[in-house]
């Protein structure tokens, strides 16, 4: 079983999580230059920094890639066939791509400082006019009409407004990881559902293909056994979680998103994303750890009550296909913008922390319809 469930994350690694890893350094353009510059702001300043330390770290390098950037213009025909004489008549053709049609010539010429014959010159400056354009920009949000918190709640609004006075706007975190790190738990949550019914499901079933059960019914102390059987799936399950945790969180880690684990996650440079509580990366990774546990617990209290009542592997597949269905739509929501304003669960009931009292809830309730299997078959007569 182990070796299947091996087989099985792998093929799900490579199929749907694999790019979470590989493409976080190496993304299109200019996602990894953002990357790269926040990275080296929280190297220099720490967890935060002032719009005034950004704006001067962006002047410094932005001074040599325009030094740079006018060589190329100076030396390289292409741009002069095109008109492009300076970085201000680039930046006008740039805005004019989208005002009317330009020439081959005009579009060769835009086309090359992206290359790497110009060292991507193009992609490293739009990365540092983006980062220019999120600093400070949930502040602006609070004197504009259009802007969403406007429709929020009371509650909402004060935790919108709390998270400026306190300065979490300030800290310096990429969207991109955290949108990476997001759907990489997601899938990882699948995973581990998958994991755990394969492993977990069959064990009683087995039992009772072979007719085993009705040697325990006979005994006095036979029948405790189904509590011993489930305390040692709940052992199995916590001890796959942790070994699964470790190989594909230390996979995922190989990408560098440590370097902001101490920064808030609801950074300028994180916009879109609004946490209803006030926690760092690393904070809000290890509460998805946390949330995780709580998921393999009741996938593994469900597995348990499907195998005592699944009389042959056959009927426990059918079981089980809705059930990973479900636990898997489930898994997805949760992990999804969790702990944001905008998580789908939080959206239904608006209530903060949503993911984790469903969790815990399912938890509970998967416990405690144990207890009846177990009950119960205590009580069931041999003949």
């Amino acid at each position: 079983m182990l070796v299947i469930i091996g087989v099985i994350c792998v093929l799900f690694y490579i199929m749907f999580m694999s790019y979470y890893v590989e493409r976080y350094k190496s993304a299109d353009h200019p996602q990894q230059e953002e990357v790269y510059y926040l990275e080296e702001l929280t190297r220099r300043y720490g967890a935060s920094a002032t719009s005034e330390q950004i704006v001067d770290f962006i002047g410094e390098k932005r001074g040599p890639l325009l030094l740079e950037a006018e060589e190329y213009f100076k030396t390289m025909p292409i741009f002069s066939e095109a008109g492009v004489y300076s970085y201000d008549d680039y930046k006008t053709l740039q805005n004019e791509l989208w005002e009317r049609e330009v020439t081959q010539a005009e579009a060769e010429a835009y086309r090359m400082l992206n290359t790497e014959e110009c060292g991507c010159l193009g992609f490293w400056l739009s990365a540092l006019r983006n980062l220019e354009e999120y600093t400070g920009v949930r502040a602006r949000l609070v004197d504009n009409p259009a802007s969403f918190h406007h429709d929020l709640n009371e509650k909402e609004q004060q935790r919108f407004f709390g998270l400026l006075e306190n300065g979490e706007d300030h800290s310096i975190l990429s969207y991109w990881t955290y949108t990476y790190t997001e759907s990489y738990l997601k899938f990882f949550s699948v995973l581990l559902t998958l994991s755990l019914l394969v492993l977990l499901a069959p064990l009683l079933t087995k039992d009772r293909l072979a007719r085993i059960h009705y040697l325990q019914y006979s005994a006095m102390h036979g029948r405790k056994i189904i509590r011993g059987q489930f305390i040692a799936i709940l052992i199995s399950a916590f001890l796959l979680t942790t070994l699964l945790l470790l190989v594909f969180g230390g996979i995922f880690s190989t990408g560098g998103t440590g370097v902001f684990w101490d920064n808030a996650i609801n950074s300028d440079f994180n916009l879109g994303v609004y946490t209803v509580f006030n926690l760092t990366y690393g904070q809000w990774v290890m509460a998805g750890v946390g949330l995780l546990y709580l998921l393999s617990l009741s996938a593994a209290a469900i597995a348990f009550i499907i195998s005592r009542f699944s009389e042959n592997l056959v009927t426990l597949i059918m079981k089980l296909i809705p059930v990973f269905a479900a636990l898997a739509i489930l898994s997805f929501n949760v992990f999804g913008e969790m702990f944001g304003l905008f998580n789908p669960l939080y959206s239904i009931f608006k209530v903060f922390g949503t993911e984790v009292y469903i969790c815990g809830a399912l938890a509970l309730l998967a416990l405690a319809l144990t207890r009846l299997a177990t009950r119960k078959e205590k009580q069931i007569d041999v003949l």
